[in-house]
């Protein structure tokens, strides 16, 4: 974990040096590209994810009805389940992957944090002339009304927009969509403000992008020849 934790750090520095040589030089500037990066670099698994998502909602209706068939046996239905997601070529499971990846970068860049903007620990490449950003007045402390609202505010978005069709009338996804967004807006007061920062603006990134993903292609329709 120490050598991501190191990484982050020298990354985040990095986009901090870009930033300055465009004439803007700011940490926030650089954790919110930071944030952008990550999410590009995770954009091939999040596809994935919404394909096989799509796929097994497609597939419910069979999924169901195996489970009716095998009611009496549970061991047999889900057997049966999995052989037929086998057959369709969908992994169940494709859907941790994007989080299983994004838990050890959370992990990384708070730890980082903690020190990157500290007064007296900071590493010595770092310039705490701009560790502010807009009105935070150090990235490396909490913020404790701003950020928070809005993790909760697009957590909930991206909650919202990621969820399938028909998936509101589950009663555990619809706990979820809201309890979800108040514990990420709670924690969020403790968190150092770029790590708020990083959580908010990957919130913004990936509600797009599941809005991108799952627009249906539009049927071009030819006009008549002759």
């Amino acid at each position: 974990m120490s050598g991501l934790v190191n990484s982050i750090s020298l990354l985040l520095q990095w986009l901090y040096n870009v930033s300055s040589s465009l004439g803007i030089p700011n940490y926030g500037l650089a954790i919110i590209i930071f944030t952008v990066v990550v999410k590009l670099a995770m954009f091939p698994l999040t596809a994935q994810q919404v394909r096989s998502m799509k796929k097994m909602q497609e597939l419910q209706p069979k999924v169901k009805e195996i489970q009716k068939k095998f009611k009496d046996n549970p061991q047999k239905s889900q057997q049966m389940v999995m052989e037929l997601y086998q057959k369709e070529k969908v992994n169940p499971f494709s859907g941790c992957l994007p989080l299983l990846i994004q838990m050890p970068i959370l992990f990384a860049l708070f730890t980082a944090l903690r020190t990157f903007f500290d007064p007296v620990k900071h590493p010595a490449y770092v310039n705490l002339d701009h560790a502010n950003f807009f009105w935070i007045s150090n990235l490396g402390a909490p913020d404790p009304y701003v950020l928070p609202l809005l993790a909760a505010l697009f957590t909930f978005l991206q909650q919202k927009v990621s969820m399938p069709v028909g998936a509101g009338q589950d009663q555990t996804q619809k706990t979820m969509l809201y309890v979800m967004p108040v514990f990420m807006g709670w924690i969020s007061r403790s968190f150092p403000a770029g790590l708020a920062l990083y959580w908010v603006i990957y919130s913004v990134v990936s509600a797009l992008e599941q809005m991108v993903l799952k627009r249906k292609p539009r049927v071009v329709k030819e006009e008549a020849m002759g």
